[in-house]
């Protein structure tokens, strides 16, 4: 079962220090022989120095479903997307894990990070005819809050995401929202900048709303389906929701609910992930004259891992499972 702990492992790495259990008792350590004075231990190798580090994230196909219009004065909505445009934001980021399992499995691991706060920059590069507009957020400066049950301080948590300072997120995204291929870059990745990119990576979500092409007025739904990978590698089919609320001046508020769902899938012979679910909300707000929106969401999955006992365990040795529930949420304030 050591395959279904390193699953938590994967997805709360990050989050604080918190060490995966074993997945049987240890037994006590054998005593260490005293080293004579000519086989004193050898000074342990110097830490690698830190390497760029260039993570493509490919596009993901998706598909929009216009289910209602929606009444009184229609509009196509657009991102306000103008070449050469700057604006600050900040990324608030909030992840938690929890195992649940027999003690043989190292029984129930709670973990949860305090919240991430990251001051950055976007700017627009090149707009097309189209609308479609190339953009690059850059990481300037980091912060962390503290949260109720967070098994690190703000300032530890601070200090363990430092690395990610100067990290850059360079894409596009289209005028309806559509994302093209992203890419992170980080100028200097030593193990713990890894673990901050990979919290990055598995909390934020998309800055956008996809957007009809059609006119549309308050009331107006319409769905986005495509694939999601829970903890960056379950496989699972997403699909948004999303109705206009209401549209006072030049600002639209968008509301969405998330629905993800997964098919039983294996990570090896024995372990088999299953009963693969989640759901969350979001909420943004479109403004006619701003690139990047305020907006909200919020991520809860779930799913339980259960491992077969080898031929050479016996006939009477049982399968032996945990349960994992994963808490994600993501914050823009433009500023």
């Amino acid at each position: 079962m050591k395959r279904i702990n390193s699953l938590l492992l994967v997805a709360v790495v990050a989050c604080g220090g918190s060490k995966t259990a074993p997945s049987t008792t240890p037994l006590p350590p054998e005593p260490t022989p005293e080293p004579t004075a000519a086989e004193k231990p050898a000074p342990p190798p110097p830490a690698p120095a830190p390497t760029p580090l260039d993570l493509p994230i490919p596009v993901v196909a998706t598909t929009l479903k216009l289910v209602k219009p929606g009444t009184g004065k229609k509009a196509v909505l657009k991102l306000a997307a103008t070449q050469g445009a700057k604006q600050h934001v900040e990324l608030a980021l909030d992840f938690a894990g929890k195992q649940t399992a027999s003690p043989e499995l190292g029984g129930t691991q709670e973990d949860m990070a305090p919240t991430l706060v990251l001051a950055s920059d976007v700017e627009v590069g090149q707009v097309t005819a189209d609308g479609h507009a190339a953009f690059k957020l850059t990481v300037g400066g980091i912060d962390a809050k503290d949260r109720p049950g967070a098994k690190s301080t703000a300032a530890q948590f601070k200090d363990q995401m430092a690395g990610i300072a100067g990290l850059t997120i360079a894409g596009s995204v289209g005028a309806n929202g559509q994302l093209g291929e992203l890419s992170i870059h980080l100028d200097k990745a030593d193990k713990q900048a890894l673990n901050a990119v990979a919290l990055l990576k598995l909390s934020m979500m998309p800055m956008w709303p996809q957007l009809p092409t059609d006119p549309i007025g308050v009331g107006a739904k319409w769905t986005v389906t495509g694939p999601y990978k829970i903890a960056d590698r379950l496989d699972t089919q997403q699909t948004i929701e999303f109705e206009l609320v209401s549209h006072k001046g030049n600002a639209w508020e968008i509301k969405g609910t998330v629905k993800v769902a997964g098919a039983d899938q294996k990570v090896d012979p024995q372990t088999t992930l299953e009963k693969i679910g989640g759901t969350g909300a979001i909420a943004m707000t479109l403004t006619d004259d701003t690139f990047v929106p305020a907006s909200s969401s919020t991520l809860a999955s779930d799913f339980t891992a259960t491992a077969q006992p080898p031929p050479s365990a016996g006939s009477a040795a049982a399968p032996q499972s945990a349960q994992f529930h994963l808490e994600q949420g993501f914050a823009v304030t433009p500023k």
